[in-house]
């Protein structure tokens, strides 16, 4: 039962969603660049919204900064390469 729900979850996971889709390397990059900046901004805006801690703490903020980077340079990659491969052949 356990094992079952657990591959049930797996599939239906939006990162292997987005590994697995029949869809260009490029394009995939790019969607996981913005995972990754929801994923990075997500304990921020529910700190925020909820007033957990206040003020906010500055790990969170650096944690935001540090995934939206990771993820502008993943995008940029993913778009480049997109350029590269459509009209530079």
């Amino acid at each position: 039962m356990l094992k079952r729900s657990l591959n049930i979850l797996w599939r239906n996971n939006p990162v292997t969603r987005i590994v697995y889709a029949r869809a260009e390397k490029e394009i995939k990059l790019i969607a996981l660049s913005l995972l990754l900046v929801l994923l990075s901004a997500l304990p921020l805006v529910i700190n925020n919204v909820f007033g957990l801690v206040q003020p906010t703490p500055k790990f969170l903020v650096y944690l935001f900064a540090g995934g939206a980077l990771l993820a502008h340079v993943g995008f940029l990659v993913g778009l480049s390469a997109m350029i590269c491969k459509n009209y530079f052949r």
